[in-house]
């Protein structure tokens, strides 16, 4: 960290300190209610000096999330939630300097993300909370090697909690009510992020040993018990989420998802999770039914047959698109 950057982040983060500190930070408004505060608007500046990765490691080397998180419990405002949840986002997004794993460490972030999952209802903030868990699971799923990183506060944050609604339950309802087709995305990547993770830490060789010498030792709970304590998703969710995603798939194969028209990135996600919960028995095929089959496989074609006659757009997904519908159509094959 040196001279210049604290000099560009000092003046921001004095200005933020002080209405926290002060209790202030709601007490201005725009004379347009539409129109950003003072506060929100030293937020903004937070937001676009954490993209640099210099200036986002000297927020962090002074604390500055931990202020993130008194602004998201103080205030009443939406946009000001927004813009603190996502500067967060922001400052995760510098994994390989560190600054991500250290956000990670601090479990008061990922209770706060469950505490927005519980109990907000707007659609941008429960993006930019997304956006910060999106990066905490990506990081943590290594692609190239096919392996897992478990990290005991992501685990702890996916396991459910007696008497609360499971983070998978959470966006499950997100994923089969919003409309708001960027949250449907980034939700629909985490789910399937989120299935993986949790498949891999619970049929790791090492977590079947730790169950098994608590088991041994204690002989205070039987299999049953053990199995639910780590059971990270309910069936009836994986049920719900497979049966939306059949209708989806359905709308998006006529053109008329969400957009009122074909979404590549829809349609490309709802895929991967549906492969995800198919893959790794969180669903069973029988369970889908022959008559879902049957119309996850017109759905699948007709999406297909669609892209390689629509030679004049050619996406990135295109080629996503068509092996994921063939791995789908592998998989629902094996119930007939």
């Amino acid at each position: 960290m040196s001279a210049n950057d604290l000099t560009v982040v000092a003046p921001i983060m004095k200005r933020i300190l002080d209405e926290v500190v002060n209790n202030s930070l709601d007490s201005t408004s725009s004379s347009n209610p539409d129109d950003d505060t003072p506060f929100e608007r030293s937020l903004c500046a937070a937001w676009d000096v954490c993209t640099v990765q210099d200036y986002a490691a000297a927020l962090v080397h002074s604390q500055f999330h931990r202020v993130l998180l008194k602004v998201v419990t103080m205030t009443s405002r939406i946009r000001t939630r927004e813009l603190a949840m996502g500067t967060l986002a922001n400052l995760a997004c510098h994994w390989a300097s560190g600054i991500g794993p250290l956000l990670l460490d601090d479990m008061d972030i990922l209770k706060l993300c469950r505490s927005i999952l519980w109990n907000e209802n707007d659609a941008r903030v429960l993006l930019e909370t997304t956006r910060l868990l999106n990066t905490f699971l990506s990081c943590s799923i290594d692609t190239s090697h096919q392996t897992v990183i478990e990290h005991d506060n992501l685990t702890e944050f996916l396991t459910p909690v007696p008497m609360a609604p499971s983070i998978f339950h959470q966006y499950t309802l997100i994923i089969c009510n919003t409309l708001y087709s960027e949250l449907l995305l980034n939700s629909l990547e985490l789910m399937t992020r989120i299935v993986v993770y949790t498949n891999a830490i619970t049929h790791s060789i090492t977590r079947r040993r730790q169950r098994l010498m608590q088991h041994d030792h204690t002989q205070t709970t039987n299999d049953d018990d053990d199995d639910d304590r780590h059971q990270f998703m309910d069936k009836s969710d994986t049920l719900a989420l497979v049966t939306w995603g059949a209708e989806r798939l359905e709308e998006e194969g006529r053109g008329v998802g969400i957009g009122m028209g074909f979404h590549r990135g829809v349609a490309k996600n709802v895929m991967h999770l549906l492969w995800a919960l198919l893959a790794y028995n969180q669903v069973g095929i029988t369970d889908c039914g022959p008559e879902m089959t049957h119309g996850l496989g017109q759905s699948m074609s007709r999406l297909v047959s669609y892209i390689q006659e629509d030679e004049m757009d050619t996406r990135v997904e295109d080629e996503d698109i068509q092996n994921l519908a063939q791995a789908l159509n592998t998989k629902l094959s094996m119930a007939s």
